[in-house]
């Protein structure tokens, strides 16, 4: 029997130890509880096949099946072979245990064969009830020949056809039962070997059918349904990516440019000490950013004494890291100004969406995407729902500027504003020269090609349309170029001139 446990180098998986006692226990208790069931179904499956031998009119084919003799003949075989290898067999086993007791669930599974057979071409002209027996004299026929049950009601009129319909379906009825009995027997006999790693242990077979049950859906749930779920989300992304993003417009201020001949001033002397650079930057210390700008309205002379318009690039940046205070300083929610707890207002209103994404979404590549959202592994996150509370109100820092204007306005400009520096995000062009998109989880480089974005609060899947869905190839950027492209990552940063900052202009 060592032919069992596996042949050139394999291995059956290993199972729970069975118990060759209980396994004689449970056949030689079935085999028992089988003798009346099995007597009963043999003589009335040898009066039945006796009856359909003894009228030919009942074989012939056509109109009646052309295995109606056979089919019976095969009950009547089987199920009176079983009777008494019912006491052979119980015999044996008290006898020969052992390898022997896979000979015994051989015999069985033979005669269960041999009866399945019969009752598998019985049921092609038997109704599957007695009920079915309600309309026997109709039975399978369309008006050309009588019903079988009719026919054999002719030739024996003792019964209707409706009773030797009832007859025919009993006899089926109790072979089918049998058929169960006698397969539970032949599962028991042969699959008897109590060593875990033999094909023929008990435990095998239940195995394997559970596993054939449960693995269709769990790996159609495991495989088929991330990916269908993630081609869902490709394809909305590539119809939103068709469909194209709506065009974001801002309002570009006129550029001041000073008319150096029209300048005329009568008392130079505050001009001559404000054009002292480190002068102006030691007073502009006890001074907020706002202050400067109402300095420099003061008159033409003045303003250009402060920002002067052939260095006004080197002499903003100079300022702002000079006025204020700077253990607070930060900048307007609107216009970008510098402003510090000395000067700011703050106001109760509502939030705007456009700040989390701006703040918190991170991108991730196709493959993290997939692995922690399409497949909804343990620790899943559903997609974010942090948008119910993005309108919620709060506390904002205003310039003082920005806190006497229309804050409904400014709200519009500002949430278009964050939806621009959204889309910057997303094609990298506030990183410095070099650098490019990583994915947040992985840390690999995001190349052109679909972005998935993450919350970084709910650590959810961002589906809100403010995220481009598709990133085109990036240009390379000029190393020569490098002092211009930082100059330019700063002035993406505040998303507008240094004299529209200044001015809290819109």
């Amino acid at each position: 029997m060592s032919c069992f446990m596996g042949c050139f180098g394999w291995r059956p998986a290993k199972m729970p130890r069975a118990n060759e006692q209980n396994t004689v226990i449970w056949l030689a208790t079935l085999k028992i509880l089988m003798i009346i069931p099995v007597a009963v179904a043999a003589f009335k499956a040898k009066d039945s096949y006796e009856f359909v031998k003894r009228h030919p009119e009942l074989q012939a084919s056509p109109p009646y099946d052309s295995h109606v003799l056979l089919s019976q003949l095969l009950v009547y075989v089987g199920s009176m072979s079983m009777f008494p290898w019912l006491f052979i067999s119980c015999f044996l086993l008290s006898m020969w245990r052992g390898p022997w007791i896979l000979l015994y669930g051989l015999v069985d599974l033979g005669l269960a064969v041999t009866i399945a057979v019969g009752v598998g071409m019985e049921a092609r002209y038997l109704p599957a009830s007695a009920r079915g027996c309600n309309n026997a004299v109709d039975w399978q026929t369309d008006g050309t020949y009588k019903s079988f049950f009719l026919q054999a009601a002719e030739v024996e009129s003792k019964k209707s056809a409706r009773g030797h319909c009832k007859n025919f379906v009993t006899v089926w009825s109790l072979a089918t039962s049998v058929l169960f009995f006698q397969m539970v027997i032949s599962y028991v006999g042969i699959f008897f070997d109590e060593r875990q790693h033999s094909l023929l242990n008990p435990f095998r077979p239940l195995s394997y059918f559970v596993i054939s049950i449960i693995s269709p859906p769990f790996y159609f749930h495991i495989h088929i349904v991330p990916r269908i779920r993630f081609a869902y989300h490709s394809a909305r992304k590539f119809f939103r990516r068709i469909r194209g993003q709506a065009k974001l417009v801002f309002e570009e201020p006129i550029e001041y440019v000073p008319q150096y001949e029209s300048i005329h001033v009568q008392n130079p002397t505050l001009q001559e000490v404000l054009t002292i650079e480190h002068v102006l930057l030691d007073l502009v210390n006890y001074l907020h950013y706002e202050d400067i700008i109402n300095l420099s309205l003061s008159s033409k002379a003045i303003r250009e004494a402060v920002f002067p318009g052939h260095d006004l690039e080197y002499r903003v940046p100079k300022l702002k890291d000079s006025c204020c205070e700077n253990d607070s300083k930060t900048i307007c929610l609107y216009c970008n100004k510098k402003i510090c707890n000395g000067c700011k207002i703050e106001m109760f209103q509502q939030g705007l969406p456009g700040a989390r994404h701006v703040k918190f979404c991170q991108p991730y590549c196709r493959q993290c995407y997939f692995k922690q959202f399409s497949r909804h592994q343990r620790g899943y996150k559903r997609p974010c729902r942090c948008h119910t509370s993005d309108r919620n109100f709060g506390i904002q820092r205003v310039c003082r500027t920005c806190s006497r204007k229309e804050i409904s306005e400014m709200q519009l400009v500002r949430t278009k504003r964050y939806q621009q520096e959204a889309r910057d995000i997303a094609k990298g062009k506030f990183l410095k020269p070099g650098e490019i998109t990583q994915c947040r989880n992985c840390k690999r480089d995001l190349k052109s090609g679909t972005r998935w974005w993450v919350c970084g609060k709910c650590k959810g899947e961002c589906r809100d349309v403010i995220h481009p869905p598709y990133i085109g190839k990036r240009k390379e950027v000029d190393v020569e170029k490098a002092a211009a492209q930082v100059l330019l990552v700063e002035q993406k940063e505040t998303a507008r001139s240094w004299w529209s900052a200044m001015f809290g202009m819109k």
